[in-house]
């Protein structure tokens, strides 16, 4: 006795007016096993899924894109459609590639043809069981890999990931966790149901699955959360409060990147829906291997740019900003500023004694005392704070949601760190002092960014002109 090869499998679909007449016969005779369900209605492939779909329209028109739309999903992908549309319409199989149609036919149609079209289809796409299966886990990995790779962000990528893996899977409680085994609190940074979730604190506290994987480094998968020994403590809590979980099924797949642990990949299940399969676990296992080297070179890129970046905006000798940077950071502060109704300072800084300390002791004692300060005031400024060399003996301050009074207080704090640092070129007397102006936005005459440069400047020259404070403010200039 030979075995038997299984016959291949036929879904109908569509308007059964608009068939051939025979269709069903002649397909029968072939050796295909005809299913059939009514209209498109149908969400999801059958717990068997057919080899081929054959969708029947009258004509190549909004019915038929919408069924072709559904067809389009996921769960549908690996399944080739063919349709056959009842009325002669010169455009009309065009359309109904353009639609989504893998192949297409209208009337008149022969049954001799469309056999043939049906077996020409079949012969191309792999055989019905594990094989088809397999093809089609590795087209699609390849093709969410293919998307993933065009992420120019790592945010993107997770998002993209995660968004994929539920279409995919058909599990729509996907989502991403940022965490270490070392934290109590994690956080979910792309969640597939609703993706506008962004930076949510979790306490892993809570989820001793999720710190199992981490501790471990080890998928922990979760059959049936209502009977694992993960969550007998809260069991009592549920039944006191006459609730049950809603989910089913629980796999943590924890993710490392450069050999330590990152977060967590979550996949989960309804109570009403099927369970977890280790087939859909697997691939997900696989696809994030493969996702985690791209997340760990996309750091990498990133790294560079952000060193490279550095460099370019740097003033070398002081290490603050170069012009350049200090010109975007002060265009970008002006906008955020207009836009928010926001207050800031622009702050200039001369050092007073620079030329002599040139003349006196040479240009390399000069450029070490503007390394010095330079040092001093990107230790003294906030975390938003922005420090650029203006000029060979001036520096600039950029001071977000910071009025007149504050800009005051920020020049008297830099004055004090610089009266309390030793010199290693300078006597104590010799020590550099500062001359300021400061310009404050809203101002009357700021249109532009270029109006609070000219407003600075003049308000430094002011500053300089005193015998005591020696700070001039863009609005004592006006005056």
């Amino acid at each position: 006795m030979t075995d038997t090869v299984p016959a291949r499998r036929i879904l109908l679909l569509g308007d059964a007016a608009s068939r051939p007449t025979g269709l069903e016969r002649a397909l029968a005779r072939c050796g295909y096993h005809l299913l059939e369900a009514q209209g498109t209605e149908v969400e999801h492939p059958p717990a068997a899924p057919p080899d081929l779909i054959l969708v029947t329209a009258r004509r190549a028109d909004a019915h038929l894109e919408q069924a072709l739309t559904t067809l389009a999903g996921e769960a549908w992908h690996a399944i080739p459609r063919l349709v056959v549309l009842g009325e002669h319409d010169p455009d009309g199989a065009a359309k109904a590639l353009l639609m989504g149609a893998d192949d297409a036919m209208m009337a008149p149609v022969h049954l001799q043809e469309l056999t043939a079209r049906v077996g020409a289809r079949l012969r191309r796409d792999p055989g019905p069981g594990t094989d088809r299966v397999v093809a089609w886990r590795q087209e699609l990995m390849f093709d969410i890999l293919e998307e993933l790779s065009s992420s120019l962000r790592s945010d993107s990528i997770v998002e993209t990931l995660v968004r994929r893996v539920g279409l995919a899977l058909e599990l729509p409680r996907c989502s991403f966790l940022l965490a270490s085994p070392w934290e109590r609190y994690g956080r979910v940074v792309a969640v597939c149901e609703k993706p506008s979730t962004r930076d949510l604190r979790v306490d892993l506290y809570r989820y001793p699955e999720i710190r199992e994987a981490l501790r471990t480094e080890k998928t922990v998968f979760i059959p049936d959360l209502e009977q694992h020994a993960f969550f007998e403590e809260i069991r009592p809590l549920w039944r006191d409060l006459g609730v049950s979980a809603d989910i089913r099924s629980v796999a943590v797949i924890p993710v490392n990147l450069h050999g330590k642990p990152a977060g967590v990949f979550l996949l989960r299940t309804g109570r009403e829906d099927p369970p977890l399969s280790a087939e859909q676990l697997g691939f997900a296992e696989r696809l994030l291997r493969a996702a985690a080297r791209m997340l760990e070179n996309e750091e990498r890129r990133a790294g560079i740019a952000r060193r490279q970046a550095s460099a370019l905006a740097t003033d070398m000798l002081t290490g603050c900003g170069n012009l350049d940077a200090l010109d975007r950071r002060i265009q970008e502060e002006f906008e955020r500023a207009r836009r928010y109704s926001l207050t800031f300072s622009l702050v200039l800084l001369d050092v007073d004694r620079l030329r002599r300390y040139n003349e006196q002791f040479g240009n390399v004692v000069g450029d070490r005392v503007m390394a010095e300060l330079g040092g001093l005031l990107l230790k003294e400024v906030r975390a938003p704070d922005f420090v650029g060399r203006y000029g060979g003996d001036e520096f600039a301050l950029l001071l977000p949601e910071t009025d007149l009074v504050g800009a005051r207080a920020s020049i008297g704090r830099v004055r004090e760190r610089i009266e309390g640092h030793d010199f290693p070129d300078l006597a104590r007397d010799d020590r550099p002092t500062l001359s300021a102006g400061i310009v404050t936005f809203p101002h009357p005459a700021a249109s532009q960014t270029q109006d609070l440069f000219a407003l600075v400047e003049a308000a430094l020259l002011r500053g300089k002109a005193q015998t005591d404070g020696r700070i001039g403010t863009a609005d004592s200039v006006a005056a």
